[in-house]
């Protein structure tokens, strides 16, 4: 039950533009920046996945796997900067790969960039075939007469299609109640810290 690879590639997102905002405002040094942005790049092409061994119960802020993240995004970009893994440390894990981030705010920051891209890239189309599809079958099934249903008892007739257009409807209905929710899912944790004005 290790941590799903969608969460690792979104901590490696947030990562990733934590370093290039931290190099922006001059917080991070930019041979630095570039080389935690090259490893994050790795991490998000597949890259040292067997890196990341952690299981999924640990504490809920995810504290362990930033510190995962962050020790192989510093071990990485260190080996980029011309370091040995082990000996020459030249991007710390705390003071340049995790600058300006919490476990409490980069942790969920992940688990809603990861859930927007799940809902954008995976449910939201698969949804979208499948509403096609039962609106093309309750098109080709409208002369189909069948008995209705309800309460475990025969009642009125109606046509499959009928039938089948109110899955579709139903269908039609809850996804834009998903594709309205992704505003709100898409606003990030990031800058909140676990307390304090930050």
């Amino acid at each position: 039950e290790k941590m799903p690879t969608a969460l690792i590639h979104a901590l490696a997102l947030t990562k990733r533009a934590a370093a290039q905002v931290n190099v922006d405002l001059g917080l991070l040094p930019a041979e630095r920046g570039a080389a935690i942005i090259n490893a994050a790049d790795e991490v998000l092409a597949g890259s040292h996945a067997d890196q990341f061994p952690l299981s999924i119960w640990q504490t809920g802020s995810g504290t362990q796997t930033n510190m995962n993240m962050n020790e192989v995004l510093a071990n990485r970009a260190s080996e980029l900067l011309g370091g040995v893994r082990g000996e020459e440390r030249k991007v710390h894990p705390n003071d340049d790969v995790n600058k300006s981030q919490s476990s409490n705010d980069v942790f969920p920051t992940a688990m809603h960039v990861a859930a927007v891209i799940a809902l954008r890239e995976h449910l939201i189309p698969e949804l979208k075939v499948l509403h096609k599809t039962l609106s093309d079958k309750a098109e080709a099934y409208r002369d189909i007469v069948k008995i209705g249903r309800t309460h475990l008892q025969d009642a009125t007739p109606l046509t499959l299609g009928q039938e089948i257009s109110g899955w579709a409807a139903m269908l039609a209905h809850n996804l834009k109640h998903i594709e309205d929710s992704i505003p709100h899912i898409a606003e990030l944790a990031l800058g909140g810290t676990a307390v304090g004005t930050g």
